[in-house]
């Protein structure tokens, strides 16, 4: 007889985008992404990318959950992820002096690749796909035809 464990997912996904994170971070910082060329680099993000949106239409948990959150607050999520990576690219181009080549596969433009860039990227296709599944709002006042 085999019995089923409950799930957590929350839980689950806040340790797993964690893991990714400090993952991320560590190997930026240890000079990781120094030794990949740049389209590699692009490489990596671009699989993140296609593995973090699949998750969310393959794990039935973890899209039962997001479905869940409110138009808002993934709009909210977005926005703030959006920030993020553009604070950490004028940070990177600023401690590269500039220089685009050099900053790309260094801290913190290359956690924004592999990591921030994936993650912010599958959140606006799951608001995509919630606002453009939206009806349109009727008008109050439609004009009746003669």
């Amino acid at each position: 007889m085999t019995r089923k464990i409950a799930e957590d997912t929350p839980r689950t996904l806040l340790v797993a985008l964690g893991a990714w994170a400090i993952a991320a971070v560590v190997a930026a910082l240890e000079g990781v992404f120094a030794k990949l060329t740049v389209a590699e680099l692009a490489g990596l993000g671009t699989f993140a990318f296609v593995f973090a949106t699949a998750t969310l239409y393959l794990d039935n948990a973890v899209r039962a959950y997001l479905q869940g959150a409110s138009t808002r607050s993934l709009l909210t999520f977005a926005i703030e992820m959006d920030l993020g990576i553009a604070v950490g690219t004028m940070l990177a181009l600023g401690l590269a002096h500039g220089n685009v080549a050099a900053a790309l596969t260094r801290f913190p433009l290359a956690v924004v690749i592999v990591f921030a860039i994936p993650v912010a990227a599958a959140g606006h296709v799951l608001l995509a796909e919630r606002v453009l599944r939206r009806r349109p709002a009727r008008a109050p006042y439609a004009a009746q035809p003669r």
